[in-house]
């Protein structure tokens, strides 16, 4: 049978606007600005690749042509965004865009299966801990004391929370942090357990975040409290704490967005908030980051007043070298170093010390621990690092 005249014409049109469609998406994309950074996605976008006669015979050219294109695509975060979306509120998936576990006010990290390499854990868990001994030596040497705090992401704390068909690494979780302190103990490293302290505290939201990865000030101040009270138990300088009656604790109204609802584009509608800690009876201090004078009198950077508010309010972020200086040198030195999981530590533990060291050797490179421990010499050295993270032996694992 025929097709009627009209059709002809709707497919016609159909056909122009679809090819009309992908010229201006093909035009935008040329024409306008290239960002540098998606805040979303939280990552760098790919740059223009450099055109060479080696990338062009072996494909990498092309490949990495193919990611700039995907990345700068005009009115890509857009489809990103409604896809998003649809996923989240229309067809109900528990699994968005293969990274986020809808479970349910919980957002948590997607896990793939797999097999428990316990050889792995050995191996890893050996030179891990060997770095550790080597540190606390180090420090030991001069009269120091050095700590290995171990704190559980979220995955490890809600793991309670994860659909029983998906898998929350629960297993791995037992087995590296099991042979992690059994070797710190033969070694005779101090270490302080996060998990099982927080666990004694009540349901994971009281300790940790269900937006992010990280846990906020409360979690933050009870490691500190945590570490503190270790310390004092083992002879060490802990005279100043910043007990609960002389602190003020204020959560902000912004929205926290947090790192899983930041890759949901912002489309989640959770009403967690963070909170800041400031001591009742102010202390003057100097801040340095990376050696220059940071321009607020602040340990946190906050938000606009209708902003949302992300992790990076504790610190800033992730910086490479940051010291605070108050000026009482009757209190002890500290060096903290570790991921971003130290960021909201920070903001508390700086209360107890005359000076403050920390570092991310992710972000910093010029020194060694060990060349900053025979520099500063502080009187404590703790390395706070999360249950995802204890046993890579580079950078914050060195």
């Amino acid at each position: 049978m025929k097709r009627s005249k009209a059709w002809s014409v709707l497919d016609g049109a159909f056909v122009f606007i679809f090819f009309a469609v992908l010229c201006l998406v093909a035009i935008l994309t040329v024409i306008r600005p290239k960002a540098g950074y998606s805040f979303f996605e939280n990552r760098n976008l790919a740059e223009f690749p450099e055109l060479k006669s080696e990338t062009v015979l072996d494909g990498t050219y092309f490949k990495n042509l193919d990611t700039y294109i995907q990345d700068h695509t005009a009115g890509r975060e857009l489809c990103l965004k409604a896809d998003t979306f649809i996923n989240l509120y229309i067809l109900h998936r528990p699994v968005i865009n293969d990274r986020i576990v809808i479970s349910g006010d919980v957002l948590l990290p997607f896990k793939q299966f797999s097999t428990v390499d316990t050889a792995r854990i050995e191996t890893d868990a050996e030179a891990v801990s060997d770095n550790l001994l080597k540190h606390s030596e180090e420090v030991r040497k001069y009269g120091g004391e050095f700590y290995f705090v171990a704190v559980p992401c979220q995955y490890v704390c809600y793991e309670d929370s994860y659909p029983w068909y998906l898998n929350n690494l629960s297993d791995y979780t037992e087995a590296s942090s099991s042979v992690l302190f059994s070797k710190l103990d033969e070694k005779g490293v101090k270490y302080v357990d996060m998990r099982a302290v927080f666990e004694e505290s009540g349901p994971p939201e009281t300790y940790s975040s269900k937006v992010d990865n990280h846990f906020g000030i409360e979690g933050a101040y009870k490691t500190y409290r945590e570490i503190m009270r270790r310390i004092k138990e083992d002879g060490g300088p802990a005279d100043l704490v910043l007990e609960e009656d002389d602190l003020v604790l204020e959560y902000l109204p912004n929205k926290y967005l947090g790192s899983r609802g930041r890759q949901l584009f912002g489309l989640w509608g959770g009403d967690e908030k963070l909170a800041v800690i400031y001591p009742k009876d102010s202390v003057p201090f100097e801040r340095y980051d990376n050696d220059n004078p940071f321009p607020l009198d602040s340990v946190y950077s906050f938000p606009e007043e209708n902003e949302e508010v992300l992790y990076s309010l504790y610190m800033a972020g992730d910086i490479g070298r940051t010291e605070i200086r108050t000026g009482r040198d009757y209190l002890p030195d500290v060096l903290i170093y570790g991921d971003s999981f130290t960021n909201a530590v920070e903001c508390v533990a700086w209360y107890s010390f005359d000076t403050t060291y920390t570092v991310d050797f992710r972000h910093y490179k010029d020194k060694t621990l060990s060349e900053l421990i025979e520099e500063r010499k502080p009187d404590i050295v703790i390395c706070i690092r999360d249950y995802e993270a204890f046993l890579t032996a580079f950078d914050n694992g060195q």
